[in-house]
């Protein structure tokens, strides 16, 4: 067996690699937990560690005079490329793609090209997330609609179009957290059960989706849906009516990727129901839901933070779900929203399991306005006095208040973009730039070249790694 290694003391290296002649395509394999992995055609096992970023999300305004968004623009990409990410998962919404039904909107393509080409330029993939929360805007508790005692009205959030929201006038409140509402319930159960064919309509919207970007390399591929709530089939939702979705949606999005000049599948990431981010596990759809080998497991990894597990249990838990696909992980939620320097020990935790296992994800998220539905504890309080995404911001004036440095240190931690064959071992040191690689099986007809991530530098650094017996770099700091 080939192995090979690389350690790194590492604040300046050896020379900055040249820029990329064009991001590269990226395929996910499924296998053994050992080979299971996110690729680039050169045959390297690549990592993707970014944020999201919401901007493009159309969120429900709970206060008019406050935006629910931040505007994106190209300094955004530059800033987050400077932290060393290499991805974004950016939120797209149903409701802006398909506002009325069968009218997919143009124009809000053209927006998500528009950050798609800067993230392009900034050398950072994307992955297209159709968001959801709570089913979506059209769910809010309208003025005069009374709730029983124990029930709060809701406030609406993102998501769904009004044509796909269907509730049959059930109560709008909510039994403390946004989930739990008769109304969120039903439109769930309508989804489910292809009522009047909306699920149908979702489908579609991905294949038009997926054609337009059939063929571009900075799309790593399609996150199909956010935190999927189950309905009133609990169980049966989560093993079968989730995966048979998730079976439609797939299918489609290979059929207009086949049929676009240039075309070729881009990665699936699949996610579980919406409990794993609050309870850090549940019942997931069967693995004999796709025969597609092009997939990821995508659960959102809150242990220790908002699920009621810890940090390593969630990490246990999530690997053992994808043994059961034969994939990879790649967590497209993560975080921590309260004091930066009481729970910096907590996320460092978060970053050695996530070395550890050789994972990616998406840190949630890269700006908040105080306008959004989450800075509210409800329709009718006042926004909270910080919005606490990673750049923080002072409400309700929206004070920019920077990114903290503690947690900037460890996101920012240097780690292998991407590395000839399987890795076997990644941990990177925060405080000492000291990063250590260690790989197998490289492909004899494939790349050579490790591409590593340096903090200080801001630059990625490629050093050859062609020799077939085990070799250590060690680079003196200058």
């Amino acid at each position: 067996m080939r192995r090979w290694g690389v350690a790194l003391l590492a604040l300046v290296l050896l020379a900055p690699a040249a820029a990329r002649a064009g991001l590269p395509r990226l395929h996910a394999e499924r296998g053994a937990s050992a080979s299971a992995g996110i690729y680039d055609d050169a045959g390297r096992q690549v990592l993707l560690r970014g944020v999201d970023v919401n901007a493009l999300g159309d969120y429900y305004a709970v206060a008019p005079t406050l935006a629910p968004v931040v505007a994106l623009t190209e300094q955004d990409f530059a800033d987050i490329a400077q932290l060393g990410m290499d991805e974004v998962r950016l939120i797209v919404s149903w409701s802006s793609l398909e506002p009325h039904r069968g009218a997919f909107d143009a124009a809000y393509v053209a927006r998500i090209r528009q950050a798609v080409t800067w993230a392009a330029a900034h050398d950072i993939h994307v992955v297209l997330d159709m968001h959801q929360d709570a089913w979506g805007k059209y769910v809010a508790t309208p003025p005069g609609e009374h709730c029983l005692p124990g029930f709060s009205p809701g406030q609406g959030w993102d998501g769904a179009p009004a044509w796909a929201t269907l509730t049959d006038g059930l109560p709008t409140c909510r039994l403390g957290t946004r989930e739990i509402s008769p109304a969120v319930f039903d439109a769930w159960q309508s989804f489910w059960d292809d009522r009047s064919g909306i699920q149908g309509e979702l489908v579609a919207t991905w294949a038009k989706l997926a054609q337009a970007f059939a063929a571009d390399p900075t799309i790593v591929g399609y996150d199909l849906l956010n935190e999927p709530n189950p309905g009133v089939s609990v169980g049966a939702t989560q093993v079968a009516l989730i995966g048979s979705f998730y079976a439609r949606a797939i299918a489609a999005i290979r059929r207009a990727e086949a049929g676009a000049p240039g075309g070729y599948h881009h990665i699936v990431f699949f996610e579980p129901s919406v409990e794993w981010s609050a309870v850090g596990s549940t019942l997931t759809p069967l693995p004999t839901f796709t025969a597609d080998r092009n997939v990821v497991f995508s659960p959102h990894l809150y242990g220790g933070s908002l699920a009621a597990v810890s940090v390593d249990a969630g990490f246990r838990l999530a690997a053992m779900s994808a043994a059961g696909y034969g994939t990879t992980v790649w967590s497209g939620e993560w975080g921590w929203f309260g004091d930066p320097t009481a729970e910096a020990g907590k996320i460092a935790a978060y970053a050695r399991q996530e070395d550890a296992y050789r994972w990616g994800g998406a840190w949630w998220q890269w700006k908040q306005a105080c306008g959004d539905p989450h800075n509210f504890a409800g329709p009718s309080g006042p926004p909270g006095d910080l919005s606490p995404s990673l750049n923080r911001y002072a409400c309700p004036a929206q004070t920019a208040l920077g990114i903290p440095a503690s947690t900037a240190r460890i996101l920012a931690r240097a780690y292998p973009r991407a590395a000839p064959g399987r890795l076997d071992t990644r941990a990177s040191d925060p405080s000492t730039g000291r990063v250590e690689v260690r790989g197998r099986d490289a492909d004899p007809g494939g790349s050579c070249a490790l591409d590593v991530w340096a903090p200080r530098e801001r630059k990625s650094t490629r050093l050859n790694t062609s020799h077939p017996q085990h070799t250590i770099y060690r680079v003196r700091r200058l």
